[in-house]
């Protein structure tokens, strides 16, 4: 079975689910992250500096080396949604989703016809022995929750898009934003919000899942109920792996 396919398993099993997010668009970056064999591999398309252009040899060593990846894309516009699929992404994570409208949208790019409107690109798309329909199945979509709206809207995504989303992630920084207490993450207004995505999540039987800036806040939220646990970027950790080895040398 390959990374995707048990990246798949552990979504439907809201087994605990690890990620980390690539800002450095080097090979040798990459390698590294992939030797501890994350779930998934972000790529941040909305903040980050990459674009298609940028990341397709990348994509490419992540298929060479079995790692998932997941593009974080600008919008939900059904060009900048396909068109990292054509060159090889496995999922797409949806920012400030809001409305059945965007989750519409995503699952149209994402999907072959009868599923949805997706154009055919050939190449990269397809994986080892991919048919269109194992396409229309094995592309993931993780919808981000960033916002009041988002939240009071998701049972109503769950409900009508349940099938074609692999997975809810909220975003805490800009839903800290959204409820006014920008960057306190754990406020109360925020953490209303929070558990309540979770009771969502719980009751629609979906994995959920949460940014975190380090390990100790993975361990906090994986104790809250959450199971998908995507991580700082490979630029944060080189910075604390070298802060701390610098301390040491001064110290001496």
């Amino acid at each position: 079975m390959n990374r995707l396919d048990l990246l798949k398993d552990k979504l439907k099993k809201r087994e605990k689910i690890f990620g980390v997010t690539m800002s450095i668009p080097l090979h040798n970056v990459l390698s590294v992250l992939a030797s501890q064999e994350p779930d998934f591999i972000v790529f941040d398309f909305e903040h980050g500096p990459f674009n298609t252009e940028l990341a397709v040899s990348l994509f490419n060593l992540c298929r060479l080396v079995d790692i998932t990846t997941v593009v974080r894309v600008q919008d939900s516009l059904y060009h900048l949604i396909a068109k990292p699929v054509d060159f090889g992404a496995d999922g797409i994570m949806l920012p400030r989703t809001e409305s059945l409208e965007q989750v519409k949208t995503a699952v149209e790019a994402l999907r072959f016809h009868p599923y949805g409107k997706k154009g055919f690109a050939g190449g990269p798309v397809f994986r080892k022995n991919e048919t269109f329909d194992d396409i229309n199945h094995n592309r993931l979509l993780f919808i981000q929750i960033e916002s009041p709206k988002g939240v009071e809207t998701l049972p109503q995504m769950l409900e009508k898009y349940g099938d074609d989303i692999a997975g809810v992630i909220i975003g805490p920084y800009d839903l800290s934003i959204m409820v006014n207490t920008p960057l306190e993450l754990r406020s109360s207004a925020i953490m209303e919000q929070i558990e309540e995505i979770i009771k969502i999540c719980d009751s629609k039987g979906k994995s959920c899942g949460i940014y975190c800036n380090d390990e100790k806040d993975a361990e906090y939220w994986y104790g809250k109920g959450i199971n998908l646990l995507w991580t700082a970027c490979d630029l944060i950790y080189m910075e604390k792996g070298y802060a701390k080895a610098v301390s040491k040398i001064k110290g001496l």
